[in-house]
């Protein structure tokens, strides 16, 4: 059960987020190759507000979102994923202009562990 803006509601476990962070593990040396550096994997405590965030795994019983972030000089990609299936997707380009990306892929459709992947090599592929 977790709590939202005062409400209480539960959300299905739609994605192994252990499994989902594998997908994480699985591109740290590709980024580092690429110059891109990579935050370590947060995760988020459902029980509990507000909820606690922490790099310590061991530290989460009931996890409902796993998080990283990615920096290229001034370019930013964060990418937090909830158990829900769904995705905050989020990318600056570094430049004055304002141009970025702000989606939340698999809000209708919930994400699966491959399909997770598939978006952080789309987060990849948006660094130059």
């Amino acid at each position: 059960m977790i709590e939202n803006h005062g409400q209480t509601g539960f959300v299905d476990n739609n994605i192994d987020l252990d499994a989902a962070e594998q997908q994480i593990a699985q591109r740290r040396v590709g980024w580092r190759r690429l110059g891109i550096v990579a935050g370590e994997t947060t995760w988020r405590e459902c029980d509990g507000w507000p909820h606690r965030i922490t790099t310590d795994r061991a530290t989460v019983a009931d996890a409902d979102s796993i998080g990283v972030e990615l920096a290229k000089g001034t370019q930013l990609g964060i990418i937090v994923l909830f158990a829900g299936g769904w995705a905050d997707f989020m990318f600056y380009n570094g430049v004055d202009d304002g141009t970025g990306i702000v989606e939340a892929p698999g809000w209708n459709d919930p994400l699966d562990v491959d399909r997770f992947g598939q978006l952080l090599d789309r987060l990849t592929e948006l660094f130059s």
